[in-house]
């Protein structure tokens, strides 16, 4: 009788941890459809009495929530960056990003959001 306990208790253990080791299956995220009909520019844009220049880009798209990302590059030091703008917006609004004072941007792209 207590071999027969020990076996059930046994199994009942073993199966519950197969059933806490099975991967949960989590609810499909709705993902919203990319921006699309999306125009970039970049500007050389200044800042202060002591007209510090720096790059800087927009993004303009038809449809969608998004971003802007640029990489930037500092003109003295060749150093290298990526930079995104601070808020997301809305088709047909303008994202705009800038680039560190003294570097430009080389790209401007589109960031779904």
């Amino acid at each position: 009788m207590l071999k027969r306990t020990m076996v059930t208790l046994a199994t009942a253990v073993l199966g519950l941890s197969a059933l806490a080791a099975a991967p949960a299956q989590a609810a499909p995220v709705a993902q919203a459809d990319p921006p699309t009909g999306c125009v970039t520019w970049i500007e050389w844009l200044h800042q202060g009495p002591n007209i510090l220049w720096y790059g800087g880009g927009k993004v303009q798209c038809d449809t969608g929530t998004y971003r802007a990302k640029a990489v930037c590059l500092d003109v003295k030091s060749g150093v290298g960056g990526v930079v995104y703008s601070y808020n997301t917006v809305e088709a047909p609004q303008v994202a705009s990003v800038a680039c560190p004072p003294g570097s430009t941007a080389k790209s401007v792209q589109v960031v779904p959001a």
